[in-house]
C-alpha cells in the first residue's frame, strides 16, 4: 500500500502566488503531489520551510502527470 503524507499546497502561476490560497494534496515518495482542483491532478513539487507546505511551480513544470490518462491512470498510480 502506498505510504502518502496528506500536505498543504501552494500554486505559483505567472510569477504569483496567493499567500492564503492552499489545496489539499497527497505527497508521494517519488515528490509529486496529488490534488484535486477540477479533477485529479499530479504534479511536481518542491518543499518549502513550512512542514507540509509544498509548492507547484507552474511557471518552471506544468505538467500534470495524469493529464490524458483518465481513470485507469489514476488507479496505474496508486496500485503500483
Amino acid at each position: 500500500m502506498l505510504n502518502l503524507k496528506k500536505v498543504n499546497v501552494q500554486f505559483v502561476y505567472e510569477n504569483i502566488s496567493d499567500k492564503s490560497d492552499f489545496e489539499t494534496g497527497a505527497l508521494f515518495p517519488d515528490g509529486r503531489v496529488l490534488v484535486d482542483i477540477d479533477g485529479i491532478s499530479l504534479y511536481d513539487c518542491v518543499p518549502t520551510d513550512y512542514p507540509d507546505l509544498y509548492v507547484v511551480n507552474l511557471d518552471v513544470n506544468d505538467v500534470d502527470h495524469l493529464s490524458g490518462k483518465g481513470s485507469e491512470g489514476f488507479i496505474d498510480l496508486i496500485t503500483k
